[in-house]
């Protein structure tokens, strides 16, 4: 229900708006309530019996609700109070009852704590809010179509500051001139130079930090657009805003905005900004938006900016390229439009193909290199737990290999094939190196240095022979038959090349045995 302070400062405000030419109000919107649990620690709000404790410094004026009941307030040492002038407060003392704003009183310690006010900042987007968008399809005051210097308060715009809002604390950083239309505070409209003189006063001071030098000035409809200097105001403006990553090649920046948009914008220069052409415009790409039923889907504003006419068409969700689809075809039907002729010089922009900045060729490589070391993991533990197949047997063959870390000599060398005679060419005293370890069996444990093991051949029988021959002389033991056989005398060490021709040959005659038998000679024969 309407109390009568909230009757009056509406008709203040709808008679303002009948004298100004604007129909467009910025509400001041940061900051939470007096009633608002967020306005206070631990989200608890103060019972009938609880004492009010501000912060020791709070820099703002506080508005209070017109009845409240308490036990007491603990004021700080810098800041102040709005009361109406309807306004009650009821000091509750411990015996009498009340209502307060917390219907559940469970705090034992009988106090409710402030917490420290926000200070908003006159060209921060985020502060403020719209009744109404003039030229948009939307009535979302916080829509991304809409330019950010757009949605602070224009030169030649109604700035209303609710008495039932937040604590009032503005930073007039980076402003040189506050420019607006009107300013309504509390229910109260305030002049020019009242704001002027309030803003050197102690009042002034906890409402507008960083006013010094300061000058207030009020417009009238003589601004053609939102700002009259919009260039100036991109870097304060756009120090408090936080931009997304377009999805799209070639983005477009529209004027008075900053961030890069994915959509199609239109451009034309105007000798007056006149509402009638404006609202004849939207009209216009309005009409074509609701023929193809994308009124869901696309999202327009139409706004002068500078002494030039900006149209600007967005996809409403992800960007599909139906924003540039739907001005491309009005721009081949612009010769039988009357819109369009009678925009001289228009420029049209469009953005580019859609695509998704988060996926690079860095992050496909780290994707690739997950799956590569997933699936490894996984042949591991599967060769763990089956031991028992044929191909991941060898998995645990090639971990405990201990030629793996010396994989380039391992393809200089070729130990697929190794002689039988290993032994005696690797044996004592032949110059030639050991072969390498070769193969491991994971269930035996036997690590082998053959290709394979040949069962007519043993290793330690052979280096047994070899080294009783090494100490043997070479003698002539005669057989059953009386024929001489010569046993070689082995000689070890190193010969070289020389050697071989200055050593002297033996020659040994052997005599036949002339005692035959008759059946040999036959066989013979």
């Amino acid at each position: 229900m309407l109390q009568p302070k909230h009757i009056s400062s509406l008709l203040l405000i709808l008679l303002l708006l009948l004298e100004a030419d604007t129909t467009s109000i910025k509400w001041h919107s940061a900051g939470a309530p007096f009633g608002n649990p967020a306005a206070w620690l631990d989200n608890y709000l103060p019972c009938v019996h609880d004492l009010v404790v501000f912060p020791g410094n709070y820099p703002a004026v506080l508005p209070l609700p017109a009845d409240i009941s308490v036990q007491g307030f603990q004021l700080p040492r810098d800041g102040a109070m709005f009361l109406a002038s309807d306004a009650t407060i009821n000091l509750v003392t411990p015996k009498e009852s009340g209502r307060g704003l917390n219907p559940n009183c469970e705090s034992s310690e009988k106090r409710a704590y402030l917490g420290a006010p926000k200070t908003s900042k006159w060209f921060d987007p985020n502060s403020w809010s719209v009744n109404s968008v003039v030229g948009s399809n939307s009535d979302s005051g916080s829509a991304p179509y809409i330019p950010e210097l757009e949605r602070v308060p224009c030169d030649d715009e109604l700035v209303v500051i609710p008495a039932n809002n937040a604590p009032i604390s503005f930073d007039l950083e980076h402003v040189h001139t506050l420019r607006l239309g009107q300013l309504i505070m509390s229910g109260s409209s305030l002049s020019r130079t009242y704001l002027q003189e309030l803003m050197s006063r102690e009042v002034g001071q906890l409402l507008f930090h960083n006013a010094e030098g300061v000058q207030v000035d009020y417009y009238r409809g003589e601004v053609c657009g939102c700002h009259s200097q919009p260039d100036f105001l991109i870097q304060p403006v756009c120090e408090n805003v936080e931009c997304p990553v377009p999805h799209c090649e070639s983005p477009i920046r529209p004027l008075g905005s900053c961030c890069l948009l994915c959509g199609a914008q239109l451009l034309a220069p105007v000798a007056n900004c006149l509402e009638e052409q404006r609202k004849q415009v939207f009209d216009y790409f309005n009409a074509a938006i609701l023929k193809e039923d994308r009124q869901d889907e696309l999202q327009l504003h139409v706004s002068h900016v500078n002494n030039r006419l900006q149209v600007i068409l967005l996809d409403r969700d992800s960007y599909s390229e139906r924003s540039t689809a739907l001005m491309h075809c009005l721009q081949l039907e612009s010769t039988s439009s009357r819109v369009w002729k009678k925009m001289p010089q228009v420029e049209v922009r469009y953005a580019g193909r859609p695509y998704n900045p988060n996926i690079s060729f860095g992050s496909v490589l780290l994707i690739l290199f997950c799956v590569v070391l997933v699936a490894i993991v996984t042949v591991i533990i599967l060769a763990h737990f089956m031991p028992e197949n044929p191909h991941l047997r060898r998995i645990p063959q090639w971990i405990n290999d201990p030629r793996r870390g010396n994989w380039l000599l391992a393809l200089r060398r070729n130990l697929i094939f190794n002689r039988f005679d290993e032994a005696a060419v690797s044996g004592p005293g032949s110059g030639v190196e050991r072969l390498a370890v070769i193969g491991y069996d994971a269930e035996s444990g036997e690590v082998r240095e053959r290709s394979f093991n040949n069962p007519m051949f043993e290793q330690e029988e052979v280096e047994a022979e070899a080294t009783t021959a090494a100490t043997t002389p070479a003698t002539i033991k005669p057989d059953i038959e009386g024929v001489g056989v010569l046993s070689p005398n082995v000689e070890t060490g190193e010969l070289d090349s020389c050697s071989v021709e200055e050593q002297e040959l033996t020659e040994i005659h052997l005599e036949s045995s002339e005692a035959e038998s008759d059946e040999e000679a036959e066989t013979k024969e």
